[in-house]
């Protein structure tokens, strides 16, 4: 709902702030009083032009500021937040526009700058203004099939055809993708198998690089490598005083005398291990020595398989795996590409079927969709009589469309108001009284089913008098019921029914003229619906008023 209206040195007003309820609020006033200004500064805020004209004289810009608490959004609207990252602060969303005296503006979505193009996309999930066509979902064709929909609780149906019709355009385009440049296809596939045959005709092995490098590695030292040996294995067991020679006397001095005490007999033992230790380096540096030979011929050859291997590294991926990885998705494609004509074969007749599955739930929700709109034509135009427009014919008119998620049909919400006239969509009937009394018997009807929160009706009242408005009353009243209902209005039935009243008049101040708004209650309403009735506050007129209050 519309919790806030804040409006700073537009038009007339200079600085006012209104606090709206939930259930029917009315704003009343003299003709000229800038109760129009009001429902204009909120059409600001959801993202209408900006001009300068709007600006106060003498102010810089003007501002105005909505806030709104939308409870539980609709799936729309949750969706528009989503888009567009807008996030709830509090349960608010607060939107807010910005002109300046040379015709700039911005716009913002709880506090930071957006397009004026967010506000009027989020506006229209949240304010169906009547009486101009701002803002009035039920003017779009698209929206009018949604709420026939749910008017005939046919969302099951339509999910089906919209499944259906998912799997279709898929499956299409699977067709698409295999179909499309075939010349091209092939000579891909052509290049593929070249790649595959060259990583093939390689034979990597994984592990295969490292272990060349490390052979390689070990050739390019193994002079080193013998020498080392040679010599660690002199000083082991060749050299005068080798290692093994003096362990071999140590040990052989201390076996001794190993029964005399047990410490020598310990350490005899471990220099016999240290011997047998040191024979078996010795043996190990000797095959060592004797087995790394310099070979240039299997280096060159080592070379080689390296240098393949860096090249397939550089065209098919940094390592073996990945090379190999790369061969067996080149393959898949080549074999996806060779069973092509059995997987167009079978997509073509998955397609057909899937076509003849939605064609036949459309054609289904078609027929479903227009028993709906006799109920619903019956409905709307038995209210509108009920409003004053006793002649009035409403009717849906449907359009064969391209199949498509909502079905095969297009449909228009269709008026012809007086006898001879011919049915027309509702967004060529005139604004005015006349198509918030239209509106008011569809929302009427779609009290239910439409998700938008707030509903404002301006000139709702225009050529309606007696019985009439009393059942305009009524139903505004009833409306209330389930959405945020405003109404600007002259007549005091409607008054008198709503739970929250706004006067709006015209104030001078220092040579200046200001628009005010002020809530009345108690007294103070009674005397501005008498006000309505006759224009004065003679006892008859305030005993009437009272009265319409206490029915109300």
């Amino acid at each position: 709902m519309l919790e806030t209206l804040r409006i700073k040195n537009y038009a007339l007003i200079d600085e006012i702030e209104i606090d709206f309820r939930p259930g029917f609020t009315v704003l009343t006033g003299e003709t000229g009083a800038g109760k129009s200004i009001i429902t204009g500064a909120l059409n600001l805020a959801l993202g209408a032009r900006a001009s300068s004209d709007s600006v106060r004289e003498g102010a810089r810009q003007a501002e105005v500021e909505a806030v709104f608490r939308p409870g539980a959004p609709s799936q729309r609207l949750q969706a528009l937040l989503t888009e567009h990252g807008v996030e709830l602060e509090d349960g608010e969303l607060i939107v807010g526009r910005r002109v300046s005296v040379d015709g700039r503006s911005r716009a913002y979505v709880n506090g930071a700058l957006a397009p004026a193009s967010t506000l009027a996309a989020l506006g229209e999930e949240l304010v169906d203004m009547h009486g101009q066509h701002e803002h009035q979902s039920l003017l779009k064709p698209d929206r009018q099939l949604d709420l026939l929909d749910s008017y005939g609780g046919l969302w099951e149906r339509r999910q089906t055809v919209t499944d259906l019709v998912r799997d279709l355009r898929r499956t299409r385009k699977a067709l698409d993708d295999i179909e499309k440049d075939d010349r091209e296809q092939a000579r891909r596939v052509e290049f593929l198998r070249f790649e595959v045959n060259e990583i093939a005709e390689a034979g990597l092995e994984s592990g295969e690089e490292e272990r060349l490098k490390a052979w390689r590695h070990r050739m390019n030292h193994a002079e080193a490598i013998v020498a080392a040996a040679n010599k660690a294995y002199a000083l082991l067991y060749e050299d005068d005083g080798a290692t093994t020679d003096t362990v071999g006397q140590a040990q052989r001095l201390l076996e001794d005398v190993a029964e005399a005490d047990e410490t020598c007999r310990a350490v005899s033992a471990q220099l016999a291990a240290v011997q047998t230790t040191i024979g078996e380096a010795a043996a190990g540096l000797r095959d060592l020595a004797g087995g790394v030979e310099f070979d240039a011929a299997e280096l060159e050859t080592v070379n080689a398989r390296l240098a393949l291997i860096g090249n397939l590294k550089r065209k098919y991926g940094d390592t073996i795996d990945a090379i190999l990885g790369y061969q067996e998705e080149a393959a898949e494609e080549i074999a996806a590409y060779e069973n092509r004509d059995e997987r167009l074969a079978a997509l073509r007749e998955e397609a057909e079927a899937l076509a003849h599955k939605a064609e036949a739930a459309a054609a289904r929700l078609t027929k479903a969709r227009k028993q709906a709109a006799k109920r619903l034509n019956g409905e709307i135009t038995g209210h509108l009589r009920e409003l004053g427009m006793e002649k009035a014919v409403f009717e849906v008119q449907f359009e064969s469309a391209s199949l498509g998620l909502a079905g095969a049909d297009k449909a228009d919400f269709a008026l012809a108001a007086n006898v001879g006239e011919r049915l027309k969509p509702l967004r060529q009937v005139a604004s005015g009284g006349e198509i918030s009394r239209i509106m008011l018997a569809i929302k009427t009807v779609f009290a239910e089913s439409d998700a938008i929160p707030t509903l404002i009706f301006d000139e709702i009242d225009a050529g309606v008098g007696g019985a009439v408005a009393t059942k305009v009353a009524a139903k505004l009243a009833a409306l209330a019921q389930t959405h945020q209902t405003i109404c600007i209005t002259h007549i005091a039935q409607i008054a008198a029914a709503a739970t929250g009243h706004y006067h709006v008049a015209k104030a001078s101040r220092k040579g200046r003229t200001l628009t005010r708004v002020a809530r009345v209650e108690d007294e103070a309403r009674a005397e501005e619906v008498a006000r309505l009735l006759d224009g004065s506050l003679s006892e008859l007129s305030l005993k009437h008023a009272r009265a319409l209050l206490e029915a109300s």
